[in-house]
């Protein structure tokens, strides 16, 4: 077992060295190391030329990382005028927030995110390896500066205006996602936001078709989302809000038969399962087996602020658990409502233990 261990070893160095080098390096025949790969290959370990090593993350998530800054009225927000505010700085970003839940939630995500070579930079990648989550792909642009994101937050934990300073994410090219593919595929499911630039969703959405990777997507904005194909074939599941719906889709919602054309045009460009965030009024979801409306949870809401990517990180581990569309909504459902109870992006008191309990409360 010494021998295999060190001979693994020196694989994950370089998965591209030869039986005789690793022979060189551990003593034996070049016969004997031949052996050995063949066991590491049977017992799961490694696989395929190249040696590559079967240590797949369960969840790569591409798109983006900010700061986020977000400030609470003391008072009624007053347009065009100072307000007294209490500002509070933490991490976020869609893909961030998503791969923190996920870790809540027991699954291995990778974060495939771009900073800059700032101390936020290293604020974002340093706390993200601390909770969980695999920072091997957080790809640093030295002439860039990492994502901001500043919010102002109301009396009653909504949204009034938010700033996004996200240039960084227009340095993200077709090329450099071509360039790390073999490592984003190597997950089991991959999900990813519109932050990034338009050739970069292309070229995700191409590649998860061709590689045959479930593909879940948030359009993250109206106006983000007008970076995404006629062609979303490659898209598993989209989980955009009713203005986004409205956007892709070209069809105004005003009812439930309006949300039900909205979803059935995204189906018809190609996608699997379409679920609509409706705020307060819950979500509505379709693909070709079912459809249907899930209302949302009554609670108390200290702030919004990452709800969303709660219930997009519930979709995600209902679908790898093998839950129904309908299933996983609602565990997508309870995850957003702990989060809303919080005034953190990602509730500390996510788990799978106490989203199971919330569901058998109100079942």
């Amino acid at each position: 077992m010494e021998k295999e261990q060190q001979i693994l070893n020196f694989i994950k160095l370089n998965p591209y060295i030869s039986q005789q080098e690793l022979a060189d390096e551990v003593g034996l025949s070049r016969p004997a190391v031949a052996n050995y790969i063949k066991r590491l290959i049977a017992s799961g370990d490694i696989k395929g030329r190249a040696y590559i090593l079967n240590d797949h993350s369960g969840v790569t998530c591409i798109g983006g990382a900010n700061v986020d800054r977000k400030s609470h009225a003391l008072q009624d927000v007053r347009m065009e005028s100072s307000n007294p505010v209490i500002t509070d700085e933490s991490l976020g970003g869609v893909a961030r927030n998503v791969a923190e839940n996920l870790v809540r939630l027991d699954l291995k995500p990778t974060l495939a995110t771009f900073v800059g070579q700032d101390k936020e930079g290293a604020w974002l990648t340093e706390s993200a390896y601390k909770i969980g989550i695999d920072t091997s792909e957080v790809t640093t642009l030295p002439q860039s500066r990492t994502g901001t994101y500043t919010a102002l937050i109301d009396r009653n934990g909504e949204l009034v205006v938010s700033m996004a300073d996200m240039e960084i994410y227009n340095k993200v090219s077709e090329q450099l996602i071509e360039q790390k593919w073999q490592q984003y595929a190597r997950s089991d499911v991959i999900f990813l936001d519109t932050n990034i630039s338009e050739s970069a969703i292309h070229a995700v959405i191409r590649r998860s078709k061709s590689n045959q990777k479930p593909l879940f997507l948030d359009p993250v904005s109206s106006i983000k989302a007008k970076k995404l194909p006629g062609d979303l074939s490659g898209v598993h599941t989209i989980i955009p809000n009713k203005e986004e719906a409205e956007e892709l889709s070209g069809i105004t919602i005003n009812s439930a038969n309006d949300l039900g054309k909205a979803c059935h045009e995204l189906l018809r460009r190609g996608v699997k399962q379409v679920v609509v965030t409706l705020g307060e009024e819950g979500i509505y979801y379709c693909s070709n087996d079912e459809e249907g409306k899930v209302g949302a949870i009554r609670t108390e809401v200290a702030d919004v602020t990452g709800a969303g990517d709660a219930f997009t990180a519930g979709i995600i581990y209902g679908f790898i658990n093998g839950q129904s569309l309908q299933q996983a909504c609602r565990f997508g459902l309870a995850c957003a409502t702990l989060t809303l109870q919080s005034n953190q992006s990602c509730s500390e008191d996510l788990s799978t233990g106490k989203i199971i309990t919330l569901l058998k409360e109100l079942s």
